[in-house]
């Protein structure tokens, strides 16, 4: 070609590019990208439209193409800053994030005055978890634009999750003022009102972000996310719908219905959308361990169902074990980490070798955590005194709280040990209060589980402790950590962590069996007693209203407090054969999760039905009442029927304050003793059962015996307050703790 040819080649090749710029201004995209390739094959060494395709395809998801495009252009013209912007801009996407900051660096290095270098940069940097050199590189974008509104916005967004949601909120709404039309801002936005429960504001912020930009994926998720929290369960479904709309093939929408799915106890719908994700994105370990988990029903339909789940669930375990990657991501890893197969302890078996298995995958998975907080500065021991630090989600009026964690804080010898508080971001009222006077640091750790373990680790602890492991994700995501010499377990979960970096599971002498050791991973430590310092604490009563509850006060009130997991359908029979036998009786539970409830309801009645009973006349579930309305009920009712094979404790030792008599069975394992060892401390072993047949016989004795019923009331009475304010287990711990110590 001569070289007025190729003139004019270039020349025709620019004129093109320019109308297809025209028609993009004016939103015809897909013509516009038609005459940007035809410019291109013109002259394929016209910057201009090598790095529109690029930006192009970079917008429609076609990162390879995007990545081809903007490669040619740099090797044409190596130091543009646009190019290695753009460039920057790919990797990004792509989740390379080194590769991306080595583009901007040298975008910046080329020309340091463009703001949008600057601020992705700033992302890359995030994605490396580089946060204060991220934040740093989005004040100097501000500083070259101090209006420029995604700065603004993704400097909210570090703040966001490091705790701080108010002060992300103002950068939020500068960032708004700056950009009225930044989606991305309303999103993010949103997502802060979230955290702070202000649920229509969110609302309004998400459908702001889809007016601006109807297409808008993620503000179409976070806003389904939104109303799951706020547990408008239905409206948050049809979100994720629409989001499928959007996008029929994104793997992360068929995950978050998996979530919602299970999380409402639809297991069978839950695995189809976590199976669903995976076929999309067969790699994705986080939806590899939820299917696994998934397999365990929070509540069962029925027999079969529960006898099923456990084979799917180790069938799942082991093709997760022989199928799982290391993951490199923090995010990632602590996802995957933090979940935990909570429901497994509902079903009386020994879980053990099944939760070591999953502990084994959970431990490994952290271990990249690990490795990057070897280089933790610890502060120094300078007081002399043993430094406990104690992990937990409940620093608050709590069933996990009144057990067992209060009686630590307030009754470890001071002179001997120095109590740290690390709270996982929950809940705060008057109990958290007494908490802070008796500790010497208190910190309310942010959503990061990994700054958690940072601060956890640099307060150089003698012992961790956790009053549970598994009831609260952040705990669980650092129960998976060595953060301290020394980790201990206790029961505020009453089932083995498996995890091997928990050394001790600290329980009760009476609470387990003699062969307790094997359902354990860790070393079992049976305290004295209940092992636990229980306060009696005082509650004046209220008669709820009976009668808007529907309960009759002259029929015999058998409460049933339990939540629903906690049924096992074996036991069904228990109530069909009370029922047949007392006649006219009132078995009153209680609506927990609505979605649970019901699955609950529906197989009682089922059980009901095929027994010729109406289960209307027998079965009450009445709402949460207020504590002084709940201890009212238990001063009308005749008897507590403790749960099977998952024991009450609190609600048990409040029954005994209120001289309420307990039916139970003695578990085998110590889940199913909690409501035994009570009743055997204070010598009312005649109330422990061994077979659901002598529960029964013995409900419908004392159901028909009024005068043994009340000798009953008159023994708890007299012998009742030997359970409460025991400091002979907390002496015990001391013990443990100053010798394990020593070691």
């Amino acid at each position: 070609m001569s070289n007025n040819s190729h003139q004019t080649a270039r020349e025709q090749s620019q004129l093109i590019f320019q109308n297809g710029l025209r028609l993009l201004q004016q939103g015809n995209s897909e013509e516009a990208d038609k005459l940007f390739l035809e410019a291109h094959l013109l002259d394929t060494e016209n910057i201009d439209a090598l790095n529109l395709l690029g930006i192009r395809s970079y917008q429609k998801n076609e990162l390879q193409n995007a990545l081809n495009f903007l490669n040619s252009a740099n090797h044409i013209a190596p130091n543009s800053a646009q190019t290695l912007s753009n460039l920057g801009l790919v990797h990004n996407a792509l989740l390379d994030f080194q590769s991306a900051l080595d583009c901007f660096d040298l975008a910046i290095a080329s020309n340091p005055n463009i703001p949008e270098a600057h601020n992705n940069r700033g992302n890359a940097l995030k994605g490396l978890n580089r946060n204060q050199e991220a934040v740093n590189a989005y004040q100097q974008a501000l500083t070259l634009r101090p209006s420029y509104g995604e700065a603004l916005s993704n400097q909210g967004v570090i703040l966001l999750e490091e705790g701080n949601p108010e002060k992300a909120i103002a950068l939020f709404e500068k960032a708004i003022e700056a950009s009225p039309n930044l989606a991305t801002a309303y999103n993010n936005l949103g997502n802060a009102l979230t955290q702070l429960d202000a649920y229509e504001d969110a609302f309004r912020c998400f459908e702001r972000a889809l007016q601006i930009n109807s297409r808008y994926l993620d503000a179409c998720l976070n806003f389904g996310n939104s109303l799951k929290k706020a547990k408008q369960i239905g409206a948050a479904i049809d979100c994720y719908q629409h989001a499928l709309k959007i996008n029929p093939e994104h793997a992360k929408t068929f995950y978050l219905l998996g979530e919602i799915y299970y999380d409402t106890g639809d297991c069978d719908l839950a695995k189809t959308y976590y199976a669903k994700s995976l076929t999309l994105d067969p790699a994705n370990l986080a939806t590899q361990f939820a299917l696994t988990i998934a397999q365990i029903p929070k509540v069962y339909k029925n027999e079969q169902e529960l006898r099923g789940s456990r084979a799917s669930f180790s069938n799942q375990l082991n093709h997760l074990k022989a199928s799982s990657h290391q993951s490199s991501n923090s995010d990632k890893i602590l996802n995957i980490v933090k979940r935990h197969p909570f429901y497994l302890a509902y079903q009386d078996e020994n879980n053990e070798p099944l939760l070591s298995q999953y502990g084994t995958l959970c431990f490994k998975q952290a271990l990249a955590i690990q490795d990057r907080l070897r280089d933790i500065t610890q502060a120094p021991k300078s007081t002399g005194k043993i430094r406990i630090g104690i992990v937990s989600h409940f620093f608050c009026n709590h069933p996990v709280w009144h057990a067992i964690t209060k009686g630590w804080v307030n009754h470890l010898n001071p002179d001997q040990f120095e109590i740290n508080l690390f709270n996982t971001n929950g809940l705060e009222d008057t109990e958290t209060e007494l908490a802070k006077l008796k500790a010497a640091s208190y910190i309310n750790c942010t959503n990061s589980i990994e700054r958690t373990a940072q601060t956890i680790i640099a307060q150089n602890l003698d012992l961790l402790l956790y009053p549970e492991i598994a009831m609260d994700t952040t705990s669980k995501a650092l129960a998976c950590l060595r953060l301290a010499p020394v980790q201990a377990v206790s029961w505020g979960h009453p089932e083995t962590t498996g995890l091997e970096t928990i050394d001790f599971y600290l329980s009760g002498q009476m609470l387990e069996p003699n062969d307790g050791q094997h359902f354990y991973s860790e070393q079992l430590i049976r305290l004295p007693n209940l092992g636990t310092y229980f306060e009696n604490e005082f509650v004046r009563p209220i008669t709820p209203n009976l009668a808007a509850l529907g309960i009759d006060p002259s029929l015999p009130i058998l409460l049933c407090a339990g939540s629903p997991s906690k049924y096992n359908p074996n036991d069904d029979s228990i109530f069909v054969e009370i029922a047949k036998r007392v006649g006219q009786c009132q078995f009153i539970f209680f609506n927990f999760d609505e979605n649970l409830t019901a699955i609950l309801k529906e197989r009682l009645q089922a059980s009901f039905a095929h027994a010729q009973l109406d289960a209307n006349q027998f079965l009450r579930f009445i709402p949460f009442l207020k504590k002084e309305e709940f201890h009212g009920l238990m001063q009308k009712a005749d008897l507590y029927l403790d749960t099977i094979g998952f024991s009450g404790f609190n609600t048990a030792m409040q029954a005994i304050a209120y001289g309420l008599p307990i039916i139970t069975i003695e578990g085998t394992k110590m889940r199913g003793r909690l409501a035994s060892a009570i009743l055997n401390k204070i010598g009312l072993e005649d109330l422990v059962c061994q077979t659901n047949n002598g529960y029964i016989n013995l409900a419908i004795e004392l159901l028909q015996n009024r005068e043994r019923l009340n000798a009953y009331r008159n023994k708890i009475a007299q012998s009742k307050a030997i359970l409460f304010n025991d400091l002979e287990p907390i002496k015990a711990l001391e013990t443990f703790l100053i010798q394990q110590t020593r070691k």
